[in-house]
């Protein structure tokens, strides 16, 4: 399937699923291509929080298991910077 527009979640090397932000951002990139699948365009029938909208149901059951194992991150040393900044 080719398509001519850019999708909303970036192209994304390694994830750790067993972390609260890359499971979400996993699942948010699997609501993409269903959309997509589905003849969906970007930006115009879906925006990026949409796509976490569709995932946290998904994510909130994964992570409210008692025997999880995912983690999240609490402190963030010399505080919080984009990729692309």
């Amino acid at each position: 399937m080719t398509t001519d527009f850019k999708r909303l979640i970036r192209e994304f090397g390694e994830s750790d699923p067993k972390t609260l932000e890359d499971l979400w951002l996993v699942l948010a990139r699997n609501a993409e291509d269903s959309l997509i699948k589905a003849g969906a365009t970007p930006g115009k029938d879906y925006t990026m929080l949409d796509l976490y909208k569709l995932a946290q149901p998904f994510v909130l059951d994964l992570f409210s298991k008692p025997d999880n194992d995912i983690n999240f991150t609490v402190q963030w040393p010399g505080g919080f910077r984009r990729d692309d900044e």
